[in-house]
């Protein structure tokens, strides 16, 4: 149907069936993949024979990764209309999943960050894994957490989301289910057999039910037992207080979190606390929050911070990005509010195609 390498695009019996294969680059999402992606979706949505959609990865460390932001970083060096593409491309398949008309049913096990949450978390049966490994980790090359995020984190309490994600720290599945960010959890060696089930179920109607049957309880909950902790600190105004408060304690998440808001980039933080604690920035709808993505990402992959991060991480993998301005101090209110202001900010098109927006939120 489609030719990507990457992807293993099917149908069996009335479901569409899509499996990330990318296992060396974790399955990150370059952009022929996100195109491949939304055309066998947009293909689906016309097609009376397919009900429903199930994603998933093959075996590995991971669903997805994220985007494949070390592609196109030097792409968007020599011509930054090529970013302006790729986060069009990535945001639009968030849209379609989100919109889709029928069932998508995304399996995620292993690890799974950015751009892989936002194909996970916007999908209307969004499932994970014991194994989950999940983080929204931008700030650490000069983005912020998109792809839904001011939708998706905020279900946890604020300290919470501010602190997810301004830090990036990573989370398993008993956190992500206890505050809702993904509420389905089944066991890892369940997910053969519950991919199995919901192709087979006769009607998509039972789709709920097959998946119910399969969820189970995890005990662990990390985050959740420094929920204490985290509210504490993170309830602060601004980064500055946040990153203060901090300096000198002695629990036992202290020095990593000091480190995080130490070497992640600071207009990052800013914006990401910005986007996760001002209640003008809580967006009504999901399709509001990809959009308002959208106006943000464009603006800071204008700004040097995003290429520099992407360097430094990922390409020449030195860890000694050079941010401008170089220390949370540095970054003023009106820096931050040059990204984040609706004012003559780009408009992202909702998805054309046969994808009905109706009821969806």
């Amino acid at each position: 149907m489609i030719n990507n390498p990457y992807l293993n695009i099917g149908t069996e019996a009335s479901t569409g069936c899509i499996i990330l294969d990318r296992p060396k680059a974790l399955n990150a999402l370059s952009l022929d993949m996100c195109d491949a992606l939304a055309t066998a979706l947009r293909a689906w949505a016309d097609d009376p024979a397919i009900d429903r959609v199930i994603i998933s990865a093959t075996p590995g460390r991971a669903f997805c990764a994220g985007g494949d932001v070390r592609a196109i970083a030097p792409d968007i060096r020599a011509d930054i209309a090529a970013g302006d593409a790729y986060f069009l491309t990535e945001y639009q398949l968030d849209l379609l999943i989100h919109l889709f008309p029928k069932p998508v049913v995304v399996v995620a096990n292993g690890l799974t960050m950015g751009g892989g949450a936002g194909v996970l978390l916007n999908a209307s049966h969004p499932v994970i894994t014991t194994a989950m490994d999940f983080a929204m980790p931008e700030t650490a090359i000069g983005l912020f957490p998109d792809v839904g995020a001011s939708i998706f984190l905020r279900k946890a309490p604020p300290a919470v989301a501010a602190f997810l994600g301004m830090t990036g720290w990573r989370i398993g599945a008993g956190d992500m289910a206890h505050y809702g960010i993904a509420p389905r959890v089944i066991d890892a060696d369940s997910h053969d057999a519950l991919i199995r089930a919901v192709i087979n179920t006769p009607d998509t109607g039972g789709i709920d039910a097959v998946l119910d049957g399969f969820r189970c309880e995890v005990d662990e909950k990390p985050l959740v037992d420094e929920e204490e902790w985290i509210t504490r600190h993170f309830s602060k105004p601004d980064p500055v207080s946040i990153r203060a408060g901090l300096e000198g304690g002695d629990h036992p998440m202290a020095e990593k979190t000091r480190h995080a808001l130490d070497t992640r980039c600071p207009l990052s933080i800013a914006v990401a606390h910005r986007l996760l604690t001002d209640p003008q920035m809580e967006p009504a709808t999901i399709v509001d929050a990809i959009r308002q993505d959208y106006a943000l990402a464009l603006r800071m992959i204008r700004h040097p911070d995003f290429v520099e991060g992407v360097r430094a991480l990922l390409i020449d993998k030195d860890n000694a990005p050079a941010w401008q301005p170089a220390s949370l101090s540095g970054v003023t209110g009106a820096m931050v509010e040059a990204i984040v202001t609706p004012e003559d900010a780009p408009v992202l098109a909702i998805p054309e195609a046969s994808v009905s927006t109706k009821g969806k939120a």
